[in-house]
């Protein structure tokens, strides 16, 4: 299993504050309210937002949101891949990395944008050279369904590797792994009945991630059989 985090884009190569945002239309989705930052202003020479995309390849960490909550389903080892999205749409693979611990409960420092929010932290690593960055990709192609809210999604691992064919430029070609990755999965239907309560709290998960109760039923249920070992 794999994580994909998408992020906001970066001038400095996520290393520090983006120079002249309101001149970058790369940095345009800063300035919406789409995205829960305190944003730049437009004619900041040095952005003053606050944001954790400014010092990724620094502090090598990322918050889990909504926050409070952990990534509990991550463990040390896990491979990363980084993405931000395009300015005309789409995704493009920035970093790929993996973890190298993570916080078990929420920090509690005072300090805005860390307090009250568990991080997940990297092994350290670079962007890949541009030559090596891929661009140009859906929600379905990276993480296989729709991507609605959140900033993170857990993916199996024959996905994990062939993101990774994807940014090598090994084995595939770019047709066939588009032909591959676009397809839409085929899914029988199954009839369960279900506790008021359960559905409750299965609603409440769905809409803090952005996601259906369908896609939260089928992720529990790849888990367990992978947990059984089938």
């Amino acid at each position: 299993m794999g994580l994909v985090i998408r992020t906001l884009y970066n001038n400095q190569n996520w290393k520090a504050p983006c120079v002249r945002p309101g001149d970058d239309p790369k940095c345009l989705p800063c300035f919406t309210s789409l995205v829960n930052i305190k944003p730049p202003k437009k004619d900041d020479e040095i952005c003053k937002g606050n944001c954790w995309e400014r010092d990724i390849c620094v502090k090598f960490r990322w918050g889990c949101t909504p926050q409070g909550r952990t990534f509990a389903r991550a463990y040390k080892g896990m491979k990363v891949f980084l993405t931000h999205r395009q300015f005309m749409g789409g995704y493009t693979i920035w970093g790929i990395t993996r973890v190298a611990a993570m916080d078990y409960s929420p920090l509690y420092t005072g300090l805005s944008g860390e307090d009250g929010f568990s991080f997940i932290y990297f092994e350290p690593f670079e962007p890949l050279p541009q030559d090596k960055m891929v661009s140009g990709l859906s929600d379905n192609e990276i993480v296989g369904e729709m991507w609605r809210q959140g900033r993170f999604r857990y993916i199996d691992t024959d996905r994990e590797q062939h993101l990774e064919k994807l940014i090598a430029r090994e084995g595939i070609s770019e047709e066939s792994s588009r032909q591959l990755l676009d397809e839409s999965p085929r899914f029988d239907l199954l009839s369960v009945k279900i506790r008021p309560i359960v559905l409750k709290r299965l609603d409440q998960a769905a809409r803090e991630e952005g996601r259906t109760r369908d896609e939260i039923v089928r992720e529990a249920i790849a888990e367990w059989l992978r947990a059984r070992g089938q």
